[in-house]
């Protein structure tokens, strides 16, 4: 897929990001860019974030 790089550009994760807030990062990242996939180790809190979203 093609790199979004304005959104990443204005988007950008801290090194020292805690879980949450990589969670919340690449579910955003999911519905700008997803130029790669998610991590294994949070692709399911990403994934039930963006389920709860959509039915919100």
């Amino acid at each position: 897929m093609a790199i979004n790089k304005e959104w990443h550009r204005s988007n950008r994760m801290s090194p020292k990001a805690t879980r949450a807030q990589r969670i919340t990062w690449h579910a955003a990242h999911r519905a700008a860019c997803a130029c790669r996939e998610i991590p294994a180790s949070i692709r399911s809190d990403v994934l039930k974030l963006l389920r709860s979203r959509r039915k919100a």
